[in-house]
């Protein structure tokens, strides 16, 4: 396939398409265990809420496997880097599937190690096809993935396991990771030409760090993402139990609310991504959610069960529209300001950044939970996170201005 064929609108669409399926995948594979805990922990005779500590240890394993991407890109290619993930995501489900809770931890742990490959590898393939007037709608396309991913395991998920059983539905993941990195190999040849056979696969991530910390535009782009993993993972995280706990809505109807931000964020990831292009400017689409990320935190600081039902779902749309969708513009703006030879080893040390918002996000709304004894007060410091956010990605400008002149 020539160079110019790689740029055409059809090579773009069929790109799009597994990049999407992969990182859906990805989704799919990471919220199955989440959307069967009940079943999981009567079983194995624990508390459903213990679930969320494999999700704590896959995203601290992605931290790594984030940084040691580049390795196995430079040395197999990205396109190959995403098969590997894929197999590896099947791998996972079958560990966990043996029902243990060792399993259940080694199965997170193996989980973890693939899903922090798969957005370095696809920022390296989208660099390469993407322009100056559509790169962020076509990374803000790509992540629409997540929420698809987390939609289809709360909706296929529950109805295998009362089916088969929590351990055989797990063979559901397995189907389709397996599936999808044999249907890409077809095309493997062409976005993995430029392969080192030679590239050593094991590097020191560190240098890749110190690059981000001297590029000062990424290094607060990187700060204002890591704020903002914060904002979503307590959106996505507390949005059920906040509502439930505080306003006494049913679970049923909790769930709603947070169905209302799940689609939302599908609706954001694609218009935002559209506006950055449209006005030649990421960083300033990021400031703008921030802006309205920060509002929907201070509006849902100040929710109660007076409010209508209508108006907390309008909130938990408008605040998935934002807190949940600013990925796509993020990874261009990294991207973007990254070397054009180290758009990898950029990204995989930014979304290092980023998986740490995920870790700290959580552990302080329950810091702040514990002194206010509330969810809905302790979104302030979902607020904070945001105008941090904001703040970041303000000093990302600036730091960009002073570059050019």
């Amino acid at each position: 396939m020539s160079e110019r064929s790689r740029t055409s609108l059809g090579s773009i669409i069929l790109v799009l398409a597994f990049l999407i399926m992969v990182q859906a995948t990805g989704a799919l594979a990471g919220f199955w265990l989440p959307a069967i805990a009940p079943a999981v922990g009567n079983d194995l005779g624990l508390d459903p809420a213990l679930i969320a500590y494999p999700v704590l240890i896959l995203y601290i394993f992605a931290m790594g496997s984030s940084l040691a991407a580049e390795g196995l890109i430079a040395r197999y290619g990205a396109w190959r880097t995403s098969q590997i993930a894929l197999c590896v995501f099947a791998l996972s489900h079958l560990v966990i599937m043996t029902g243990t809770i060792t399993a259940i931890f080694l199965g997170s742990v193996i989980l973890g190690c693939a899903y922090g490959l798969i957005t370095p590898a696809a920022s390296k393939i989208l660099a390469l096809i993407v322009t100056p007037t559509n790169r962020n709608l076509i990374f803000s396309i790509r992540f629409t993935g997540v929420p698809l991913g987390g939609f289809a395991a709360g909706l296929v998920a529950p109805v295998v396991v009362i089916a088969y059983g929590w351990q055989s539905s797990m063979f559901t993941t397995v189907a389709v990771a397996l599936t999808l990195a044999i249907a890409m190999q077809p095309l493997r040849h062409v976005w993995d030409a430029k392969r080192r056979s030679s590239a050593s696969i094991i590097r020191n991530p560190l240098p890749d760090l110190r690059m981000v910390w001297q590029l000062a535009p990424v290094w607060w782009v990187a700060i204002a993402g890591l704020c903002l993993s914060a904002v979503q993972t307590t959106l996505t995280t507390y949005t059920v139990t906040m509502l439930v706990e505080d306003l006494d809505y049913s679970l049923i109807a909790a769930g709603l609310g947070l169905s209302a931000v799940q689609i939302a964020s599908v609706f954001g990831r694609l218009t935002w991504g559209w506006l950055a292009d449209r006005f030649r400017s990421g960083l300033a689409v990021i400031i703008l959610v921030s802006l309205i990320a920060a509002m929907c935190a201070l509006l849902t600081s100040q929710l109660t069960a007076a409010w209508s039902k209508q108006a907390v779902l309008a909130l938990c749309f408008a605040f998935g529209f934002v807190g949940m969708s600013w990925n796509g513009v993020y990874a261009s703006e990294v991207a973007r300001l990254s070397p054009p030879d180290a758009v990898g080893k950029i990204t995989g040390a930014c979304m290092f950044i980023v998986f740490a918002g995920v870790l700290f996000g959580p552990v302080g709304f329950i810091v702040l939970l514990e002194l206010t004894g509330t969810y809905t007060t302790s979104f302030l410091l979902t607020m904070i996170a945001s105008a941090a956010a904001l703040l970041s990605t303000y000093l990302a400008m600036r730091a960009e201005k002073n570059q050019k002149t």
